[in-house]
């Protein structure tokens, strides 16, 4: 049973990135460079829907492989736990990014766009959150990977 979460766990991960992957370096640039904003628009809502669903998703999964970890004077014999530590600081800062991005940034735009306002700015803004976030997501990914190879899966 224990290969069910972290399974989970990596598709959520996957569906997120690859998600935000596709939206900010090919849906994103081509609609807006076609002038389809209201399209950018729509594209931000669904999308919100399955961030936050795959967010919470991993978050969940995530506790759930924190409570089978092994003991601590054995996370701290294998180094695993400064890893584990960085990991945890790390997804913080990207659920507080993801946050300030779908309920800060892409409501922004959703009022320009619903305004008849150009929103480059705010799509841009978005654009450089989310090449952050990325970033993020994709060392945390190793990280993930290192800390398994540290004897914890």
């Amino acid at each position: 049973m224990r290969i069910l979460p972290l399974w989970l766990h990596l598709l959520a991960a996957v569906v997120w990135l690859g998600g935000l992957l596709f939206e900010s370096h090919i849906l994103f640039p081509l609609l807006s460079k076609n002038g389809l904003t209201e399209t950018v628009g729509s594209a931000i809502s669904r999308f919100r829907r399955v961030t936050w669903t795959a967010i919470v998703l991993m978050v969940l999964t995530g506790l759930y492989n924190l409570t089978r970890l092994p003991p601590i004077p054995h996370l701290i014999e294998s180094g695993v736990l400064k890893l584990l530590a960085l990991k945890l600081f790390l997804v913080l800062i990207v659920l507080m990014l993801s946050a300030h991005r779908d309920f800060g940034l892409a409501s922004r735009l959703l009022r320009e766009v619903a305004a008849g306002r150009a929103p480059d700015r705010m799509l841009s803004a978005i654009l450089r959150v989310d090449r952050v976030v990325l970033l993020l997501g994709v060392l945390l990914l190793y990280l993930g990977l290192a800390i398994s190879r540290g004897g914890i899966s």
